[in-house]
């Protein structure tokens, strides 16, 4: 059975994420529909790329990854049918699909075939009427270049690397923030030398630590994530909180 998965920033609360649901499944009842996320914070392409990034090639080849995180909603922003990886993707045009964008084989298509559309096109709500519908069609073997032309050039987010402003001196950045307020940051562990000090919040952290678990209650360490990237934790609290900082913020490390 085909596999789509869902990641929005539509809440749990309302109506949304349900109404998608069903579009999916009037089209293709033999859909398999998985959630990567609907909590998203809103408005956060930056956020949902990053987590889209992170989950979605652990499905079965051929699944169909459905990402709307849209403020341009009903705006003159494309919408996008992608193939990546053995993989497919539907979204807007807003660079939510970056880092699938700069993985490897990657084609993208500027949809336009608005006759596989449910109508009327609600202006406000894309999620359900356009590319719910895309993404169920694609499960029905709807070929890519049925549903519009190739695209060369879509909005990729700007990811920032780690950057030496000095010999001495990284400048490194927040990718995420996840539920337990750890700082996923855009080092890896070869970045940082034996002997470091990250600045970062006001405070100065000198401790890598294997997990989560050492260390003492409230300090804060890096320590090598899940997903390739180290982060900055405290124990039995929340980095993020502690620290003052957010998806996008900027850190120094002295090393």
């Amino acid at each position: 059975m085909p596999v789509i998965t869902l990641l929005t920033d539509f809440g749990l609360r309302d109506h949304f994420v349900a109404a998608m649901k069903g579009v999916l499944l009037d089209i293709n009842p033999h859909a398999t529909l998985m959630d990567i996320s609907h909590l998203v914070p809103p408005q956060d392409v930056f956020t949902g790329a990053f987590i889209l990034s992170q989950s979605c090639f652990y499905f079965p080849a051929g699944s169909v990854h459905l990402a709307v995180v849209d403020p341009g909603v009903g705006t003159s922003r494309k919408a996008l049918a992608v193939s990546a990886g053995g993989h497919f993707f539907v979204a807007p045009d807003n660079g939510i699909l970056t880092h699938v964008l700069n993985g490897q084989g990657c084609t993208a298509y500027e949809i336009t075939a608005d006759h596989y559309f449910r109508k009327p096109v609600s202006a406000t709500f894309h999620g359900r009427d356009v590319f719910a519908p895309i993404a169920a069609w694609i499960t029905r073997g709807i070929p890519l270049p049925q549903l519009g032309t190739v695209l060369p050039d879509p909005v990729r987010l700007k990811i920032p690397a780690p950057k030496h402003v000095q010999d001495a001196l990284i400048e490194a950045s927040i990718l995420a923030v996840d539920h337990f307020g750890n700082l996923i940051t855009n080092l890896v562990p070869a970045d940082l030398p034996s002997a470091f000090k990250v600045l970062a919040g006001r405070r100065e952290i000198t401790s890598l630590r294997k997990t989560y678990a050492e260390g003492t209650p409230g300090e804060a360490f890096m320590v090598p994530g899940s997903t390739g990237y180290l982060e900055i934790a405290v124990k039995n609290g929340s980095a993020s909180a502690e620290l003052n900082l957010k998806a996008g913020a900027s850190f120094g490390v002295v090393l």
